[in-house]
């Protein structure tokens, strides 16, 4: 609540001279020690995981509900302290917080209740898009088995993030309908880093392009061609630049 109740920035430079009303947000934009950002991010993983932990004795682990509420607090750290961000993007951890937010927005996708939910994390991910190290993170073998509802697949952490996206487009809520592009542009900004896609998530691409492509679809709306514009820059971008490790992707293209 206390990062929410934040001036815009072009109000702030409007007056260089005046004192922040926010003395929160303001020295924690401050904060620039290695360990502090350690500590920070450890915990924001630790905590997104709880509700995700899997034990053999039922209820012994104690399972949290403001998982909101820390996406919140790592979306507006990540906005506010950019070296925080470059911190989180040059470790791995930085996929110990993607599943969780992945998870979450499987979960949540059919929830009317959870939209504001859905827009955070989505918001998060276009925020880490724009950085090439976290599209090269992305091809890490995905080996953490979470329980979502997904095809069964064998591959990395891009792979995880387009069946996730493509589970969102065709089988979420229709409130869901204005993020469309906010996805799309997330995988169009990681898909010049994309090695070795699987068939699975391969073909999901090319379901997109084909439900995107549709007259139908095309005509209902003066802008929905932006959709299928993303997923042709997709193809383009993984094609010009990652052709020999994509053969998964080639073939599906070849096939259709």
């Amino acid at each position: 609540m206390v990062i929410l109740d934040h001036e815009s920035a072009s109000m702030q430079n409007a007056d260089e001279k005046s004192v922040p009303t926010n003395y929160f947000t303001y020295f924690l934009s401050r904060i620039h020690r290695e360990e502090d950002f350690h500590f920070i991010l450890s915990g924001l993983i630790k905590l997104l995981n709880n509700p995700l932990m899997q034990t053999y004795l039922p209820n012994s682990c104690k399972k949290i509900g403001f998982h909101e509420e820390l996406l919140v607090l790592f979306w507006k750290m990540c906005d506010y302290n950019k070296k925080f961000l470059f911190y989180v993007l040059k470790t791995s951890d930085v996929l110990d917080i993607l599943v969780p937010i992945l998870y979450y927005l499987t979960e949540c996708r059919n929830d009317p209740g959870k939209v504001g939910l859905m827009h955070v994390g989505v918001f998060i991910l276009l925020l880490l898009s724009g950085e090439r190290n976290f599209g090269v993170r992305l091809n890490k073998l995905y080996l953490t088995r979470v329980p979502m509802d997904l095809p069964i697949f064998t591959g990395n952490h891009a792979d995880l993030l387009t069946l996730v996206f493509h589970k969102i487009i065709t089988c979420g809520h229709l409130r869901l309908q204005p993020l469309f592009d906010c996805i799309l542009t997330i995988i169009v900004n990681i898909s010049p880093y994309l090695k070795q896609m699987c068939m699975v998530s391969a073909s999901k691409l090319m379901h997109l392009l084909e439900a995107f492509s549709t007259p139908w679809f095309l005509f209902a709306n003066q802008t929905n061609y932006h959709l299928a514009f993303f997923l042709l820059e997709i193809f383009n971008n993984i094609i010009q630049y990652q052709f020999d490790g994509n053969a998964h992707l080639m073939y599906s293209i070849i096939r259709k």
